[in-house]
């Protein structure tokens, strides 16, 4: 398996659910296990939409960013890092010439 730079999103997701699950020694759980089911939706949007919609997933990201401030106390504070880290990594990363041009 080839790991690229759009793993890093998600590796700060995982560790924005993991750190505080740990630290409540799992009394959150259930709202951990609740942003999993979020974040597991949002995987198989982006698998749906592919590779080539890149201004529909950067739209994405970008409305996904104000429900988390709006869901804050719910724990979507933990996700604010994934979804920035998410947008640059949309933002900054390119497509090849060979797909601009097929």
């Amino acid at each position: 398996m080839r790991l690229s730079v759009r793993v890093v999103p998600w590796l700060v997701a995982l560790a924005g659910l993991g750190i505080p699950l740990v630290g409540t020694n799992f009394a959150l759980w259930q709202l951990v296990g609740l942003w999993l089911l979020v974040l597991t939706a949002v995987w198989l949007v982006g698998r749906v939409l592919g590779p080539r919609d890149r201004a529909l997933r950067v739209l994405f990201g970008i409305a996904f960013l104000p429900m988390l401030f709006l869901l804050a106390w719910e724990g979507g504070w933990w996700l604010i890092p994934a979804d920035i880290a998410w947008l640059i990594v949309e933002w900054r990363d390119r497509p090849p010439v060979a797909t601009l041009i097929a």
